[in-house]
């Protein structure tokens, strides 16, 4: 009888670990979502201030082009992160823009990316990200979405 509680107890405590072991790995998921979502956030942010000191000037305040610039939203004219670097840092191949890689880094140049890329993909209405959300607050980027580095 004895053998019989202490397997019945070890099978329940068998079953609470798994559960609690679940529990803990399904609670880490949501949490590390809410840190992507924090990080791609910042980045855009980033980007949007970087954005409206270099960039506003020629291609407009929402990335939409100008009559110096063109408009980066534009989804047929979607660039990679790669391409996109290479433009900033040495500037157009017609000489309409210039090369920022002496203001830039890569990391800066990189939060400009994500930021025109929402919003070439429409997930960032226009605007400045910190009043564009929910009630006029922070944009929240949706769960699906990442800027595709």
């Amino acid at each position: 009888m004895r053998r019989g509680v202490i397997l019945v107890l070890a099978t329940v405590m068998g079953i609470a670990w798994d559960l609690a072991a679940a529990t803990a790995t399904f609670q880490g998921k949501p949490a590390a979502a809410a840190e992507d979502s924090k990080e791609v956030y910042q980045n855009v942010y980033s980007g949007w201030k970087w954005w409206h000191v270099y960039c506003y000037r020629c291609h407009g305040t929402n990335a939409v082009g100008t009559t110096l610039a063109p408009n980066l939203t534009d989804p047929n004219e979607k660039m990679t992160l790669l391409s996109f670097r290479t433009v900033v840092k040495t500037g157009s191949a017609d000489g309409q823009m210039q090369a920022w890689d002496k203001l830039l880094d890569d990391k800066q140049i990189g939060q400009l990316f994500d930021y025109v890329r929402a919003r070439a993909d429409k997930v960032l209405p226009p605007g400045r990200p910190d009043e564009v959300g929910p009630k006029g607050g922070a944009w929240i980027p949706p769960p699906s979405w990442s800027p595709q580095r």
